[in-house]
């Protein structure tokens, strides 16, 4: 058992009423819920947008995740979505397909929830509901294949890897992110942060081992790990505190110089908040 207890349930603040269970394969080190409480058509429908944003509506979303795209793109690099065909595998609202189209040749979007298709296709990204679409029209043809926050929802997270490899043209290259379950809150065993990382919307949890070794298993090849970090010192310590999430600079004691010492020191550990990896498509 690697967890056992209540766990979040959309926002902060909604927990499930029952404990869940947390588990962990002793031969491959993947991290998982033991069971799925979400039904087939989660993704599909309102309810996990309700859930996790408070809102279903396309301008509510790029409201709320404009501001997360910028770091991504910097961490990639521009270079690797000019004059490229781009596809983002679970692209929500498309918040990061509008910052790289003005430069890509074309975007591509997979996205199960339909509520989003319209503004997506009307900002000029092609839309798929699903991987098995997409491999019907575009397969072996993408350069780039992003994927941010999204493998940890799937059921078959293998399965995933497999149909961005087959999307993939050869010499083409996936950009994925995915929560760090190396995280240093929970690594500094702050007591409620447990139940607010494990939630009811993400099925899986990886560490730097277990999905690299997911990779190599879909047959990528020159697989790379980096590590991104979203907050400052003083999240940890308010967390430490208080033990809920308060956001970025809340102790202005503490300045941009242990700050940036912080975030230098969670990356350079494997400690961040997010865990990235590269990989080309041989």
């Amino acid at each position: 058992m690697h967890y056992q207890g209540v766990i979040r349930d959309g926002d902060f603040g909604r927990w499930t009423q029952a404990e869940q269970q947390v588990v962990r394969c002793d031969g491959c080190g993947l991290v998982r819920l033991s069971d799925n409480p979400n039904s087939p058509d989660y993704y599909q429908s309102e309810e996990y947008r309700q859930a996790y944003n408070g809102s279903a509506v396309h301008q509510d979303y790029i409201r709320m995740h404009d501001g997360e795209q910028p770091p991504r793109l910097e961490h990639v690099g521009i270079g690797h979505f000019r004059d490229k065909q781009v596809l983002d595998f679970g692209a929500g609202g498309g918040a990061f397909l509008d910052h790289i189209k003005g430069v890509a040749k074309q975007t591509y979007a997979i996205e199960p929830f339909i509520g989003y298709h319209q503004a997506l296709s009307a900002r000029g990204h092609q839309v798929f509901s699903d991987a098995h679409i997409a491999k019907g029209q575009v397969a072996e043809q993408i350069d780039t294949l992003v994927s941010f926050g999204v493998i940890e929802h799937v059921d078959d997270p293998l399965q995933f890897l497999c149909d961005a490899y087959d999307l993939l043209r050869p010499g083409g290259k996936m950009f994925l992110e995915t929560d760090n379950l190396n995280d240093v809150l929970l690594q500094l065993g702050i007591p409620a942060f447990e139940p607010f990382f494990y939630r009811t919307a993400h099925l899986w949890y990886f560490d730097q081992a277990s999905l690299v070794r997911l990779a190599q298993k879909a047959g990528f090849a020159d697989i790379k790990v980096s590590f991104r970090h979203n907050f400052d010192l003083s999240n940890a310590l308010m967390w430490a505190r208080d033990g809920k999430p308060t956001g970025n600079a809340k102790l202005p004691l503490l300045d941009e110089r242990i700050n940036s010492a912080w975030q230098d020191f969670v990356i350079g550990a494997g400690l961040a908040d997010l865990i990235c990896v590269q990989m080309v498509k041989g």
